[in-house]
């Protein structure tokens, strides 16, 4: 359980970054997140929950925190322009007002992470996690790295931060931008980039500089679900984060890596995330429990709202509601006339998995390369949460 308040960050005007309806990306997923958390409260649960409903574009002063300014001139262009525009050389292109509804993103993640810092508990911001933006460049349907300027503010509140990924995209942007900085322990779990956008994280890319052995990559075959995610988590985090002892964890959860999504191939399933998120809350608890916990990828509708409200309500440390629970008649109705497809009916499906390739020899070999790579030891693997 969390210790300490519960904040939700949502501003309807996060809708604003729109690419439009032919684009995969849409925050109207992490919308219908957030409607399904509130819908399912119940009044007890409602009392512990703040929100902020009201975010205000980040200043171009805090953009610079971490982007270049010819960069955010150039966004800034393309967001008024008539003509279109692409702000990478792929599948992220400027639209009206891109500039604006960017940097909306980013103050609710920085409000996030600010609120953590002076008040403490957990901060849950479902429309950020844009990992892939670097300094200078737009990538991966990210504008502006929302999260990255978060970690920003809390380094320069003289925080150490531990930012933890699991979307299925490796989070280059981020991992990148702090490569040398020993302030930032950076944990990615992705599937391999030799099967997968960008094509980074490599078990070999450990920081350089003050950060070198901080930066964790994780690359997983397509495939792989709960079994590696679960135990890699199991084995790894509790002495990566005991070790560093950071102020604030910083959560990139995206659902992208959830079974099924259709532009990756992980096959993490909504128990694997409980687990996961439970042994992280446990971890952080002992450093003080604050956590910021954003979004980020996830393209089917049915996994990214349900999975991502079901996130909500494990890190405000309330039950988790049976997988068989009906869903709200309203919100049902919603999500079909939103989304143009028949609405689940209950909180978890049963997945249609395909055979994982993971076992203890990819483990342990995936484990020895990261042992090299780091220069340091790991535990042998340990049992589920179940069994100790």
């Amino acid at each position: 359980m969390t210790q300490g308040s519960f904040t939700v960050v949502w501003d309807p005007r996060f809708l604003e970054y729109d690419f439009g309806p032919d684009h995969p990306f849409t925050e109207a997923f992490h919308e219908f997140a957030v409607r399904l958390f509130e819908s399912t409260l119940t009044p007890a649960e409602r009392t512990r929950v703040d929100w902020n409903r009201t975010v205000e574009p980040a200043t171009s002063a805090t953009l610079l925190t971490f982007h270049d300014e010819g960069y955010v001139s150039f966004v800034r262009t393309a967001s008024s322009s008539r003509m279109p525009l692409l702000l990478d050389s792929l599948d992220t292109p400027a639209f009206p007002g891109c500039f604006e509804a960017s940097a909306r993103i980013v103050a609710g993640t920085e409000w996030a992470v600010r609120r953590a810092i002076e008040q403490g508990g957990v901060v849950f911001a479902p429309a950020g996690g844009l990992h892939h933006a670097g300094p200078g460049r737009a990538s991966g349907f990210c504008v502006f790295n929302d999260v990255a300027i978060g970690i920003a503010a809390a380094l320069e509140s003289h925080r150490r931060v531990a930012y933890v990924d699991i979307d299925a995209h490796h989070g280059d942007g981020v991992m990148y931008g702090f490569y040398q900085d020993g302030r930032v322990l950076d944990i990615d779990f992705h599937q391999d980039g030799r099967t997968l956008f960008p094509g980074t994280g490599r078990v070999t890319e450990v920081g350089e500089g003050d950060g070198a052995g901080l930066k964790v990559n994780l690359p997983l075959l397509p495939d792989t679900g709960d079994e590696a995610l679960l135990s890699l988590a199991r084995r790894l985090l509790p002495p990566l984060l005991e070790g560093f002892r950071p102020d604030l964890v910083v959560v990139q959860h995206g659902l992208d890596s959830h079974w099924g999504d259709p532009l990756a191939q992980l096959q993490f399933t909504p128990h694997g995330y409980d687990e996961f998120d439970r042994l992280l809350i446990r971890l952080a608890s002992r450093f003080g429990g604050r956590i910021v916990v954003t979004g980020g990828g996830g393209y089917l509708a049915r996994s990214v709202t349900r999975a991502l409200a079901r996130v909500g309500r494990q890190f405000a440390g309330f039950e988790t509601l049976p997988d068989q629970d009906l869903l709200p008649d309203l919100w049902r109705a919603d999500f079909a006339d939103r989304f143009g497809k028949p609405a689940p009916t209950h909180w978890v499906d049963s997945p249609h998995l395909r055979v994982s390739s993971w076992g203890a020899e990819r483990e342990e070999r995936l484990v020895a390369e990261l042992e090299k790579a780091l220069g340091r030891s790991f535990p042998v693997s340990v049992g589920s949460e179940a069994e100790r």
